[in-house]
């Protein structure tokens, strides 16, 4: 009965890992700064959170897109700087976008972030600090953060189809 009861169990516990990890969709990647120094534009869909120690978040919305939900908070001061941009700065600022596309720059110091989907993240160190940190891509090895602009891709696009082909 004892062996029974623990296999009902654990199949109540594999069941929803299993749906959980079902939902990440395909091609999905990661991409992690850990101390980053200087400015790093990130271009993706999916979702980002994380911390900068202090500096300014560049926010813009894309037009027609399934807009992302956004949550800064810390920010000393905001201000819109167009109709689809926002500006954030001040310290120990933190942020979490989930779902959607965005565009995101960070110019800082002591920037943390994990982004989940794909994109493109443009970095570039500051010089004028003793390190500019490290980045990691797809859970890969950590790798010092360039002081020349290095732009690096996370995840495979979802490839859309458009019906079954056939023939050569």
């Amino acid at each position: 009965m004892r062996r029974l009861a623990l296999i009902f169990v654990l199949a109540a516990v594999a069941v929803p890992a299993a749906a959980v990890a079902a939902d990440r969709s395909a091609g999905d990647g990661a991409f992690e700064l850990r101390a980053a120094n200087g400015t790093v534009t990130l271009n993706g869909r999916g979702v980002m959170w994380g911390q900068l120690d202090s500096g300014s978040l560049r926010v813009t919305d894309p037009v027609n897109s399934l807009s992302p939900q956004l949550l800064v908070s810390g920010a000393e001061h905001t201000r819109p700087v167009g109709e689809n941009v926002t500006v954030y700065w001040g310290a120990n600022l933190t942020f979490r976008i989930t779902g959607g596309k965005y565009r995101i720059r960070f110019k800082g110091s002591g920037l943390d972030l994990t982004a989940i989907g794909t994109g493109t993240a443009d970095m570039t160190g500051d010089p004028t600090t003793f390190t500019d940190g490290s980045f990691a891509l797809d859970s890969g090895k950590w790798q010092p953060v360039p002081l020349l602009e290095k732009v690096v891709t996370y995840g495979l696009p979802t490839p859309t189809t458009t019906g079954s082909q056939t023939g050569p």
